[in-house]
């Protein structure tokens, strides 16, 4: 006699898995868009590249990594929103988008504000980057990102 075990999909659809493959995918594509901002409008994607060639200015690095980057925090978005009240709140258009926002400032605190300077000073890119690095402009883009972000996150997550 076979057995034959059925699975529920809203289960394999919203499992941990799923959740951080769809932000993934979602925050690749968010990271194109901000990526076109980044090369575009500020002239800064080969300082992306610079970060992982100890100096030297790379236009391919720098869409590689930014693209990895995308992902990679896209998906940790996934990990956040996936807890508790916030799962709710990602599903629904509106919440999901001031999520992503405020996930982006927060990065941009972070990496533009800390990480950059330090590493980008470190390896003897252009001039003196200040500490804390807190340009206006990379904040526009990653609250793009963010939007995006949160706003896929909400179509991806709420099907």
């Amino acid at each position: 006699m076979s057995t034959h075990t059925t699975t529920d999909a809203s289960t394999l659809e919203y499992g941990p898995t799923a959740v951080v493959a769809r932000t993934a995918l979602v925050g690749v594509l968010a990271g194109l868009a901000f990526g076109v901002l980044i090369q575009f409008q500020l002239g800064r994607m080969t300082v992306i590249g610079a970060m992982y060639t100890l100096g030297e200015p790379s236009l391919t690095v720098g869409w590689i990594a930014h693209v990895f980057h995308a992902a990679l925090f896209g998906a940790f978005f996934g990990v956040v929103v996936d807890t508790g009240v916030l799962r709710e709140h990602a599903t629904r258009l509106a919440p999901a988008i001031g999520l992503g926002a405020a996930f982006a400032a927060a990065l941009w605190v972070v990496n533009i504000g800390l990480v950059w300077p330090l590493w980008l000073n470190a390896v003897s890119f252009g001039t003196d980057i200040p500490l804390p690095n807190l340009a206006v402009m990379p904040l526009v883009g990653h609250l793009v990102w963010g939007i995006l972000l949160g706003a896929g996150t909400a179509i991806a997550l709420s099907r």
